[in-house]
């Protein structure tokens, strides 16, 4: 415990403020395709047609997905992690839901060429009604974001929302000299790291990647 309440320096730091740290985007294969999504400028829109054509014969590419390439077409770390079901794709099928949701992948031999690619690619959108708030959102007649719930917010098991309670809350107003009655919003948390999410799969000898 000596070490409690002690500053000690974070043993990678050396590395961080020397340049030698070796991130993501310093990793390099043999062979290593690089892969550019091509991302929905909308809020919410349907997808009347994806033409790749011209993306195709961009010198480089190799491969071009959509959703209908990608078998199991699920974000699954929500249900890997117990707390939601899967609802959320790979690349949008049909419909997107947010700004910048992926809606086609290309993968090319080099960074520069998956990105011109990218851009050649051509998707025909049908614009529909948004919601921007969450009161909003909640309304009836809002426009339904998700059709796999269908509806725009996320029921427990238990119900619309989880209650904690604890002690004898009706008897704690009952003797407060005050009591105010408001509504509360807590904004999202999330990390600001140096580098942002990026993954990097080498095949192996032994079938695994």
């Amino acid at each position: 415990l000596h070490e409690i309440g002690q500053p000690r320096p974070r043993p990678d730091s050396p590395g961080h403020v020397t340049g030698k740290t070796a991130y993501f985007a310093d990793r390099n294969f043999p062979g290593m395709l690089h892969l550019k999504m091509v991302r929905s400028p909308h809020h919410h829109a349907r997808i009347r047609s994806i033409d790749t054509s011209e993306a195709q014969m961009h010198p480089g590419v190799v491969k071009i997905l959509t959703a209908k390439d990608v078998p199991h077409n699920v974000y699954t770390i929500l249900i890997l992690i117990q707390i939601g079901p899967e609802d959320e794709t790979v690349l949008a099928d049909g419909k997107v839901r947010w700004k910048g949701e992926a809606v086609v992948a290309v993968l090319a031999e080099t960074e520069r060429a998956a990105q011109e690619a990218a851009a050649k690619v051509k998707v025909d959108y049908e614009v529909l009604p948004a919601v921007f708030d969450m009161e909003e959102a909640l309304k009836p007649g809002a426009p339904v974001v998700n059709e796999y719930h269908g509806r725009n917010y996320y029921l427990y098991d238990s119900g619309e929302c989880r209650k904690v309670r604890f002690g004898d809350v009706e008897a704690g107003f009952a003797g407060a000299d005050h009591v105010l009655e408001q509504t509360y919003q807590s904004s999202p948390i999330e990390h600001a790291p140096t580098e942002t999410t990026g993954c990097i799969v080498a095949p192996e000898g032994n079938d695994r990647f």
